[in-house]
């Protein structure tokens, strides 16, 4: 499907398609683009505007999680670059398709919502302070998945949830604690679901006696 974007030019369409790139492995173990690790660390490899584009995707990607419309041109503008025929997109989208982060086709990008934590290769091009910090946050970031960090997950995402927070500003601060996307996406869900179901048939009290762990389980993660 990948294209030679260097040579499209004014080939390409003014409105392409967008899809998630369904990645299990790096859905589970990586870290999500908006997350503090990729912009601390990730933005020195990729440059802050590849950077910006993938966060405009991943939010994007919370309204239409199946996929959606995106102009070239529009979204050159929304990242200050050149909106022309949507070189400036275009020229993102190149340099992130060499970091295998976005997968590209005439009229269809699958972009990743979670990176990879940074390879050594990658490590030996940052400034000497951040590969002093990058070892400790790297652990933290790819720390595995366990039941516990699932049950965190799930009883954050209720607390906002009853503070009447939407699904979109959940996932967002999961995110910000290093959840997995996919994890993000589902603990959210289910309970935002769960406060709504809750409020319909048992009015607002019930919301309080629900418990933890029955949360952590619904989430599914």
């Amino acid at each position: 499907m990948s294209a030679d974007l260097r040579s499209c030019g004014e080939q390409w369409p003014p409105v392409v398609w967008v899809e998630p790139w369904n990645d299990p492995h790096t859905e589970s173990t990586g870290v999500a683009v908006r997350s503090p690790y990729v912009e601390k660390y990730w933005t020195s490899v990729l440059g802050p505007t590849q950077v910006l584009l993938l966060r405009h995707i991943a939010d994007q990607f919370d309204k239409h999680p199946d996929g959606f419309e995106m102009g070239l041109s529009d979204t050159s503008v929304r990242l200050g670059v050149s909106p022309v025929g949507g070189k400036g997109a275009l020229r993102s989208l190149y340099r992130l398709e060499r970091f295998r982060l976005v997968a590209a086709g005439h009229s269809l990008w699958v972009v990743r919502r979670s990176l990879p934590v940074l390879s050594r290769q990658h490590l030996l091009r940052l400034p000497h302070e951040l590969r002093a910090s990058h070892s400790k946050d790297a652990r933290a970031a790819a720390a595995l998945w366990d039941g516990q960090a699932a049950e965190r997950a799930g009883r954050t995402a209720l607390l906002l949830a009853r503070k009447g927070e939407s699904a979109e500003s959940i996932v967002r601060r999961l995110e910000a604690m290093n959840v997995p996307p996919a994890a993000c996406v589902e603990a959210a869900r289910a309970a935002v679901e769960l406060v709504a179901d809750l409020q319909h048939e048992l009015g607002p009290p019930a919301i309080e006696r629900t418990t933890r762990s029955s949360v952590a389980e619904m989430a599914g993660i």
